[in-house]
């Protein structure tokens, strides 16, 4: 008989800069699968410190990317009971957000949330179950995922897909499966190319934040 029981755990996240009465843009930052928040939100440490605030959760599943031994890897979620690990991301990334941004006026801050490759999937469900304030959703290498797609608030909230015209893992096919997805749902998108591969491209992500202003 499977059970299933509920209990506290201690977890981290990363953040560079401050968050203070001058911050302007806050950004949280979704890693990929196999990778960690430590060394992902360096990748977008090309922002003014003065104001922006980046915050990079990380997926609560950690695992050796080779053998049992050596460098680890994080990702958000498997197969293997797959509605708990769903629940279980979502009340962590809520309660990172709200610990970060409780004390702060929200309406002078535009708050971004950039995800990459399987971060995508993770980001838009915790968008679409916590109706958090949201003024900007950045997928990279990724998607919406189908079962909450039609959900309004991508309907709401400005979507940027980023895709690399070189990306090894999002093969033509995907691309076709994923615009085929976002134009059944009546969805209006920006695109970005970028000739690169499955990879953050620090000068596109400085071409979004003077988006973002």
């Amino acid at each position: 008989m499977e059970k299933s029981i509920t209990i506290p755990i201690n977890t981290k996240y990363h953040t560079i800069n401050e968050l203070t009465d001058k911050t302007l843009q806050v950004w949280f930052l979704l890693h990929g699968y196999g990778q960690l928040a430590e060394f992902f939100i360096k990748k977008f440490d090309v922002v003014d410190r003065e104001t922006h605030y980046l915050i990079a959760p990380q997926g609560l599943n950690k695992f050796y990317l080779e053998g049992f031994g050596g460098r680890v890897g994080a990702n958000w979620m498997t197969k293997e009971d797959r509605l708990n690990e769903i629940a279980n991301y979502v009340t962590y990334l809520t309660q990172v957000y709200q610990k970060e941004l409780q004390s702060i006026d929200l309406q002078h801050l535009k708050i971004n949330i950039l995800a990459f490759s399987q971060g995508c999937a993770t980001a838009s469900r915790w968008l679409a179950y916590s109706k958090i304030k949201c003024d900007r959703l950045v997928l990279w290498a990724g998607e919406i995922p189908q079962d909450v797609v039609e959900d309004e608030v991508f309907k709401t909230t400005p979507l940027t897909l980023i895709f690399g015209t070189e990306d090894e893992l999002i093969t033509p096919e995907m691309k076709e499966t994923i615009f085929e997805r976002i134009n059944s749902a009546k969805l209006n998108p920006q695109i970005i190319r970028f000739k690169g591969k499955h990879e953050i491209d620090s000068e596109v992500f400085k071409t979004l934040i003077a988006q973002s202003y």
